[in-house]
């Protein structure tokens, strides 16, 4: 009789192929999938899933956790919310290669970009890497719990190789070699691709645009080439309004693989936006180039205090960041007040907030007499007072010393726009963020969200549809060979869900970070497990006590040739 590392019974099984739901038992053994259905033999654990969901865990394929890994093998709070694989390197943004004199510019800039604490990268990198391929040493080194797979990142080659110029100017030809050379060493060592950007809203230390955008085009093509010559891959762009669809296509022509718009969000003040977009990158596919989007499922939300108020920071007139005195000064002059309130006027696509008051709330009011303010918008209040809503906020935060927390409603509102979006062929359920915004958003259970609420509380998906757009497309996609689905052979990474509770909570405020920093994390009701190579991570309740089973995954030039095919 055949005995397996682990059986789950009696369960409701999705293969994440869009395959028919069946009853029955899946056998793993060595990590891998050994039978699906009814499963004779006996397992060393078995697990009756009494009629639960088993589906492939979920690929996140756009987080930020370059740095956490070195010091958070669990990539907290991810495998608590489903995922079982995660791409890193996104937007250009990440850790390596880093020489030793560039570290400090680089920690400099991911706090800004993506809202980390600098004084926790500082307390928490493990710097004990200078090469790309050192540091997928380095994460594996670690144990990870979910499967990693790396982008280098387009602003730390900058940085590398150009120093502070790299946020000031375009490259030399030696630099631009130089970076080459290091985009080649790391598609070598095992990159999935490269990731950049070039959004107007993308800023880093001092208040500087991110090095990569002052890239020129031509700076992307010798990327592109470079990347052909290592076999494809995937080029993914944060674009904003100066990258267009068109031109990820010739990205994809050059590279022969595969280019990535991020982010595609519904603007209301745009409605055609996004969807423009989308219908763009279909046209490249279309053509035969591999052009595909990012898609959030969620709204855009941030909680914010107006001591630091990223969602407000690119509205003209708003001060730049400063200490709360001056701060308070700024807010409660009339002067700039009218300077905002004007520019709210004009939408604009290069701001994410555009004056939309009945999107903004009152998360948690400082001062007791405030506390029925909680969960009610400023619109709403500002009609209750006949004032201006501007009026309304300032003046609320300025009574709480600018202590009020607010949630805003940012982008991707619209839920029949978004839906129309998300069912969209070749629009890819994404952009978490996962690891970065810690103190404004936590979306990293996009996945568990995406079950709950557009399948069974809209009904816009079936369960074995909304599986596909979250494991096997992106697999697919992503070329990450053997995930995304239950077969035999493939990689045991699968969840058990609750179909009828699972969805995700309200945020809640931790002070776990390295040196005592502050992140919101989410849970998952109705998540009953998460295994990643056959070892469970998570038992609904908390972490396991095992060795992370989590890959990196690296690919070489013929699984990236296969891939971009």
């Amino acid at each position: 009789m055949t005995e397996y590392d682990l059986i789950i019974r009696n369960a409701r099984i999705h293969d994440g192929l869009g395959g028919a739901e069946r009853r029955g038992d899946m056998a793993v053994h060595k990590g891998r999938i050994a039978a699906v259905g009814d499963v004779s033999g006996t397992g060393r654990t078995e697990i009756d899933a009494e009629g639960q969901v088993l589906m492939p865990g979920v690929i996140d394929i756009h987080t930020h956790y370059d740095a956490q890994l070195t010091w958070d093998p669990t990539a907290s709070p991810s495998p608590a919310l489903g995922v079982t694989t995660v791409v890193i390197g996104n937007c250009g943004f990440g850790i390596a290669p880093a020489t030793p004199d560039a570290r400090d510019t680089l920690l400099a800039n991911l706090s800004v970009v993506e809202a980390m604490s600098l004084d926790s990268l500082h307390a928490g990198v493990d710097w004990s890497f200078e090469s790309f391929g050192e540091y997928l040493d380095l994460i594996d080194s670690k144990r990870p719990f979910p499967n990693v797979a790396a982008l280098a990142s387009h602003s730390v080659m900058r940085t590398v190789v150009m120093g502070a110029d790299g946020s000031e100017r375009a490259a030399t030809a030696d630099e631009l070699q130089r970076m080459q050379d290091l985009l080649a060493d790391a598609m070598q060592s095992g990159a999935i691709g490269f990731g950049s950007s070039t959004f107007e809203n993308h800023f880093g230390a001092e208040n500087k645009p991110v090095p990569s955008r002052l890239a020129e085009w031509d700076e992307f093509r010798a990327f592109a080439r470079t990347m052909g010559e290592a076999g494809g891959g995937i080029m993914m762009a944060t674009c904003g309004d100066r990258m267009d669809v068109p031109f990820l296509g010739e990205l994809s022509d050059i590279s022969g693989g595969t280019t990535i718009y991020a982010p595609m969000l519904h603007f209301s003040n745009q409605p055609d936006r996004a969807i423009g977009i989308a219908r763009a990158c279909a046209e490249q596919r279309g053509q035969g180039r591999a052009v595909f989007a990012q898609c959030s499922c969620q709204p855009l939300s941030m909680d914010f205090t107006l001591a630091s108020a990223y969602p407000m920071l690119t509205i003209d007139g708003w001060p730049e960041s400063a200490p709360v005195e001056q701060l308070k000064a700024a807010f409660a002059d009339p002067k700039r007040r009218q300077r905002i309130r004007e520019a709210l006027k004009v939408p604009s696509g290069t701001r994410i907030f555009n004056g939309h008051w009945s999107r903004v709330e009152v998360t948690i009011a400082r001062d007791s007499e405030n506390a029925s303010l909680e969960g009610r918008t400023i619109a709403d209040i500002a009609t209750e007072r006949d004032a201006d809503p501007l009026d309304v906020f300032f003046d609320l935060a300025l009574s709480e010393g600018l202590e009020t927390t607010f949630t805003a409603k940012l982008l991707n509102v619209e839920e029949d726009a978004v839906g129309e979006l998300l069912s969209m062929d070749g629009n890819l359920v994404s952009l978490s963020d996962a690891g970065a915004h810690h103190t404004f958003f936590c979306d990293a259970g996009f996945g568990m969200h995406f079950l709950g609420h557009w399948v069974r509380e809209l009904g816009v998906f079936d369960l074995a549809s909304a599986i596909v757009k979250l494991t096997s497309e992106p697999a697919e996609v992503y070329g990450l060979t053997g995930r995304g689905s239950l077969i035999p052979g493939n990689a045991a990474d699968f969840i058990l869900i609750d179909p009828d509770l699972i969805g995700i909570s309200k945020t809640q405020r931790l002070k776990d970070l390295p040196a005592g920093g502050e992140r919101l994390v989410r849970s998952a009701p109705g998540l009953r497990g998460t295994w990643v190579n056959g070892v469970q991570v998570f038992d609904g309740e908390g972490y396991c006590e095992v060795t992370g089973p989590g890959d990196v995954i690296r690919r070489d030039p013929r699984q990236l040739t296969a891939a971009a095919e």
